[in-house]
């Protein structure tokens, strides 16, 4: 059988030497800074995800803007020649101003609902 003090004298133990203190902080320095890299760039994708919700959502806006105003442009010029009943050119004005409100709104649902998408 085998003696205990045999197998002991198998395992060597390994003289430490001490540590190098320059190289374990030029370790430690450049692991650092390769997170804060790491963490800056996730920073800047979730800002440029944010800023591109949002300008799908001023962009919607505007787009709605635009087309309320010149729908609303219609729907006078309509409700004028309506009263003075002139060659029944206000119904076109009604029917053209009504679609282009219609088309406004729509288009900016639609953006919102982009902008929603990208931003979750």
């Amino acid at each position: 059988m085998a003696d205990s003090r045999e197998s002991v004298n198998h395992y060597r133990v390994a003289s430490t030497e001490p540590p190098n203190w320059p190289d374990l902080l030029s370790k430690t320095v450049d692991d650092l800074s390769r997170i804060g890299r790491t963490e800056i760039e996730l920073l800047e994708a979730t800002l440029k995800r944010l800023i591109t919700a949002q300008t799908d959502k001023i962009v919607g806006m505007l787009f709605l803007l635009v087309a309320l105003i010149y729908g609303s442009w219609f729907l006078l010029g309509g409700i004028v020649l309506l009263l003075h009943v002139w060659l029944d050119w206000w119904l076109s004005f009604l029917i053209t101003g009504g679609v282009i409100v219609a088309a406004g709104v729509f288009f900016q649902m639609r953006m919102t609902a982009a902008a929603k998408k990208k931003s979750s």
